[in-house]
């Protein structure tokens, strides 16, 4: 078959040393050939690099701004903080804070009355906290380094208007707590109070209680606060009541009801006890007393209720103070008194109600600086005791 010319000079080259016909022999000389595979590899990443390098200066610069934000804020906060971890807790002091004041202004009377230390400080972590416009207005007894917490606390709270108290001993008489009253509110006489508490008491229900009788033993001994604007008589008088039917629900009864008690003999039993007890661990003992003597239809002849009637209290009673024309010397009459001799307070109510057990029918102060009593069952026993008390004495 013919072969044409481009056939001819495609033919393969023997693979020995000879040259094919009509060809002289040449040096063979290498040129450099990049590999340019590798060099398209580099090439690109150079260029991704080129790329990509603006790119990751800006995401470079803004972790650095974010890392420079932190750092202003944590020392901003820092320092809004730095106060209220430095410095003890000093005297008390009084802040005013008028009706529309600005947390600037605030903040500005605190620093100035020692409250805190920075203004400024406290004004941003108090904003930041969400109370800049919760502050209440009013007169604030606060203390030197007030703690953060505390302070914005009271501030969120509002002063409560400054009050007077009032303290009421257990077993005081209505005299002498009229007599507290009036030292202690101005603008309430004495007179005023023995006027609503003794002759034109307000209505109060109690099982035994006569209605328009005084109110000796309902008003209750406490401590009370009062606000002197709003102090008066009747006001206070209201609240001693209140507080005694408050009170006196948690005295057990069911003792009482069963021996025949009213609600009303229980208050006078226990009037006694506190008038005439010193030792709390004999309430309960001196209750049994009275209970035993009532069951028994005995004269109580407690000392107590003759000092009431004399209207002084007496280290020791004469012959002729017991002779006294009273239907509260229980040495000439029998039963309980018409009223409670004084005011008593919780506990004594709860031993009135009940009693111990003890069988005991008389009781003489030991008179050796105790405030304790012997107690006896048998009128012997009693001169024996009475006996060795007036010995302590000696």
């Amino acid at each position: 078959m013919d072969r044409g010319p481009d056939e001819a000079t495609r033919r393969p080259r023997p693979l020995t040393g000879e040259r094919p016909p009509g060809e002289g022999w040449r040096r063979y000389e290498p040129r450099f050939q990049p590999d340019r595979g590798r060099l398209g590899i580099e090439r690109r990443r150079s260029t991704r690099h080129e790329e990509r390098s603006p790119r990751r200066r800006v995401h470079l610069l803004g972790y650095l701004l974010v890392a420079v934000l932190a750092l202003v804020i944590g020392a901003g906060v820092g320092y809004a903080r730095a106060y209220f971890s430095d410095g003890e807790v000093g005297a008390e002091v009084t802040v005013v804070i008028e009706e529309g004041s600005s947390l600037r202004a605030i903040a500005l009377k605190l620093e100035e009355a020692g409250v805190v230390r920075h203004a400024r400080a406290f004004e941003i972590r108090a904003d930041a906290d969400g109370y800049a416009t919760r502050f209440m207005p009013g007169t604030y007894t606060l203390r030197v380094n007030e703690p953060y917490d505390s302070l914005v606390a009271g501030l969120l709270r509002g002063a409560k208007p400054p009050t007077v108290k009032v303290s009421v001993p257990e077993g005081s008489t209505l005299q002498q707590t009229a007599a507290i009253v009036a030292d202690t509110l101005h603008g309430v006489s004495r007179q005023q109070y023995v006027a609503v508490a003794r002759d034109h008491p307000p209505r109060f229900e109690l099982q035994g209680y006569k209605r328009g009788t005084t109110l000796e033993g309902l008003l209750f001994p406490a401590t009370y606060e009062v606000l002197p604007a709003e102090a008066s008589a009747k006001g206070f008088v209201k609240t001693q009541l209140d507080t005694f039917r408050a009170y006196f629900a948690k005295v057990d009864m069911t003792r009482a009801r069963a021996a025949h008690l009213t609600e009303y003999d229980v208050v006078i039993i226990a009037s006694m006890i506190d008038r005439e007890v010193r030792a709390p661990a004999e309430r309960a003992v001196v209750a049994a007393v009275i209970w035993n003597r009532l069951r028994k239809g005995m004269l109580l002849q407690i000392d107590a209720t003759v000092q009431y009637a004399l209207g002084e209290t007496k280290p020791a009673l004469t012959y002729d103070d017991l002779e006294v024309d009273s239907p509260y010397n229980t040495y000439k009459h029998a039963g309980l008194p018409p009223t409670p001799i004084a005011n008593p307070g919780l506990a004594a109510l709860k031993a009135a109600a009940n009693p111990t057990d003890d069988k005991y029918l008389y009781y003489v102060a030991r008179n050796d600086g105790t405030g304790r009593h012997y107690f006896s069952t048998t009128y012997e026993q009693f001169l024996v005791d009475k006996a060795k008390a007036a010995a302590n004495g000696g």
